[in-house]
């Protein structure tokens, strides 16, 4: 049976007029399986779109503005009191700039959704994106740090701000994001609240720029200026690794990777795109479309002729991308009440929450979090130069090349003759990463100077390995 439901719950009405005032139109989306389309901008003043919000009836505090296919379309209201979810675990204390900060994070990778009402933070949904007002920022982020959020925002805001002449412009993004460069972000970066600076959506797609995709040396540089005025936190640009490839980035620091179920195999989709990520250096953010993704078999969805994810698709689709270590946050394209709402729905996103929880906290941060290895440590002493292989299985063949750029030193291991789903790999001694025995695996360390590494591939949990084969910076 199919069942039928209204993802947007709002309809046109002569109020509608004060959305129109903050800039947002509705639109139809030609292909809704792209990572996202037009973004709405936040509302000015906030006062007039919570007075909507609260004869719409929104909870929350916030409105929704119907965006096309993955937009940041959901302006926040104020950010000053706690959702319902503030009753979490005891806190731990982080020292940040010798303040100690209660964070009520579980731990994990942040799991949940484009524009998560802030009454859900906390038990099921730790993750989300938002697009904030410079003036309520500071709110927002308060509001996530207490009751357990991770947060990634675009300070730039909806993207027609910074088209001119239907091409991307640069100075006009800078100057959307400088709106923000006076708030001191500082303890948000370092206790993790904030995840990500979510820099531009869908670069890799001329029609949202007159025709042309963005350049990656331009993404490069917005992440530069980013860097510039807040320099711990990570760059995210939503754009599929594949696009990111061949650049050596110095400040980009994760790429995003949106599943549907009209890409097939979940495991060639995550082993395609954590391939792409690695080669480049870069993080991994992943999620689902959930509300436009779905097959036929499923729930009818955000627009007409296309569905949403069933539960159990929901279900087995999630479980597989979060059984890959790679991934530094999972969140998905976007918060619906009535889908979310299902209890079919909420038993799948109960699950994956578990799931996301039960994983490795990691930074978005590409390079050292790219790699899951450690790479800043320093651990690794520089030895004398020289290369080659020793001991270990002569079946499992294992080769490694090396190069240097900007700083990072990248390693490319390449292996074939092992058995297992998973290998793990070893540097200089020391297990670094268990990984998909998909025969490919870059490691990137931020270091310069003379150094030799020296690694191997074994069996998963077993003491069969390659011979160990060195590769040397000089």
């Amino acid at each position: 049976m199919t069942h039928t439901f209204k993802l947007a719950r709002r309809t046109a009405r002569p109020r509608a007029l004060l959305l129109a005032a903050v800039g947002f139109t509705l639109g139809a989306c030609a292909n809704p399986d792209r990572l996202t389309n037009t973004t709405a901008d936040e509302a000015d003043p906030a006062a007039s779109i919570d007075a909507v919000a609260a004869e719409e009836g929104d909870a929350t505090g916030g409105v929704a503005l119907i965006g096309e296919d993955g937009g940041i379309g959901e302006e926040e209201g104020p950010a000053n009191e706690l959702g319902a979810e503030a009753a979490v675990p005891e806190p731990g204390l982080l020292a940040v700039s010798g303040v100690s900060l209660a964070s009520a994070f579980r731990g994990g990778i942040p799991f949940g959704v484009f524009h998560l009402p802030r009454s859900l933070y906390g038990r099921t949904y730790t993750g989300t994106l938002g697009n904030i007002s410079p003036g309520e920022l500071l709110g927002y982020l308060e509001t996530a740090r207490r009751n357990g959020a991770r947060v990634m925002v675009s300070f730039s805001g909806n993207e027609r701000k910074f088209i001119k002449g239907h091409a991307f412009s640069m100075t006009l993004w800078k100057q959307r994001v400088d709106r923000f460069r006076r708030l001191n972000l500082t303890s948000y970066i370092k206790d993790g609240t904030l995840i990500g600076h979510y820099l531009v959506d869908e670069p890799h797609d001329p029609a949202n720029w007159g025709g042309r995709t963005i350049p990656l040396a331009t993404i490069d540089a917005m992440a530069k200026y980013s860097k510039q005025l807040w320099p711990g936190l990570p760059t995210v640009a939503r754009a599929w690794p594949k696009f990111l490839k061949g650049y050596n980035y110095r400040y980009l620091d994760a790429a995003w990777a949106q599943y549907s179920e009209r890409f097939g195999s979940v495991s060639a989709f995550m082993t395609q795109n954590v391939r792409d990520a690695r080669a480049s250096g870069l993080a991994l953010v992943v999620g689902m479309n959930q509300l436009a993704g779905g097959s036929k078999s499923g729930l009818r969805g955000y627009y007409s002729g296309r569905y949403a994810m069933s539960a159990s698709h929901l279900r087995s689709s999630g479980a597989t991308i979060l059984n890959d270590s790679y991934p530094c946050a999972f969140i998905s394209w976007k918060y619906s009440a009535e889908y979310m709402g299902r209890s079919d729905v909420k038993s799948a996103m109960s699950h994956l929450a578990n799931k996301a929880r039960s994983k490795a906290t990691k930074s978005c941060k590409g390079g050292k979090a790219a790699t899951s290895a450690g790479g800043d440590s320093g651990k690794d002493q520089p030895s004398n130069p020289g290369s080659g292989s020793s001991g270990g299985s002569s079946s499992i063949r294992l080769k490694v090349s090396g190069r240097a750029q900007s700083g990072r030193q990248y390693m490319t291991l390449t292996w074939s003759g092992i058995k297992g789903s998973t290998v793990d790999v070893y540097r200089n001694g020391a297990r670094i990463e268990r990984t998909q025995n998909d025969g490919y695996y870059v490691n990137v360390r931020r270091f310069r100077g003379r150094i030799n590494y020296a690694y191997k591939i074994c069996q998963k949990g077993t003491t069969t390995c390659s011979r160990s084969v060195t590769v040397s910076f000089r």
